[in-house]
């Protein structure tokens, strides 16, 4: 028997999985929980806008303290880059040249 779930409590899984560290796939296993249900309401909650630290991404405000400083290196860099951006939830941006 599947169970009914409220808006909050599909946000409340959503976060934990977001913060779990697992695959979709293995949280719903684990949880019990169809994975295209899963996505259905992770979907739905986005497009309304509640998929961002509890709060509509409307009305987060954004701080200094949700940036870090970083320096650049004393050494000379070689005459190319890489640089590699974890995105979170599996995503990486890497950009190179040379």
């Amino acid at each position: 028997m599947n169970k009914r779930r409220s808006k909050n409590e599909w946000q409340r899984l959503i976060e934990a999985q977001a913060t779990s560290g697992l695959t979709q796939k293995v949280f719903c296993a684990q949880s019990g929980i169809a994975v295209a249900t899963f996505g259905y309401w992770k979907r739905k909650l986005r497009d309304e806008g509640a998929c961002h630290a509890g709060k509509p991404m409307s009305t987060r405000s954004i701080s200094l303290d949700d940036w870090i400083e970083l320096s650049a290196p004393a050494a000379e860099p070689a005459p190319g880059w890489h640089i590699e951006l974890d995105l979170g939830h599996g995503l990486c941006l890497r950009l190179h040249r040379g």
